[in-house]
């Protein structure tokens, strides 16, 4: 047997499944701690694409809350201009003397002198 001891080839060939049995045990080790690696690698990700996507969420409606928000206060805006404008027109219309006394006249029934108001009311 090539000058070898039958007791020695045991012993070798033990060690050597020893070392495969310790190889196997090392992969599957190995194995193991790659798979809860990336399971944990795979839940942080997960859990950042959760707030990330949360995140992004809030913003859109908190910017939708903002858009309608201005678009009211524009039409609120264009109401006051309106409003304004008017009051404006108002202010303009009482410097003239003539609109005041046509306004004194139908308003409040004030007449000129000599003038006789014929008051009927809508009931009759």
């Amino acid at each position: 047997m090539n000058g070898r001891n039958p007791m020695e080839r045991q012993r070798r060939i033990r060690a050597l499944d020893e070392r495969r049995e310790q190889l196997e045990k090392d992969t599957h080790r190995r194995r193991v701690h790659l798979r809860r690696r990336l399971a944990a690698a795979s839940l942080l990700f997960l859990f950042v694409m959760v707030l990330i996507g949360q995140s992004y969420f809030s913003k859109v409606g908190y910017v939708s809350d903002q858009q309608q928000a201005y678009a009211q206060a524009k039409v609120e805006l264009r109401e006051q201009q309106a409003e304004q404008d008017e009051l404006k027109e108002q202010v303009e219309r009482l410097q003239d003397e003539d609109y005041i006394a046509n306004l004194a006249r139908n308003e409040l029934l004030f007449s000129k002198d000599g003038e006789i108001i014929f008051y009927f009311s809508p009931e009759e």
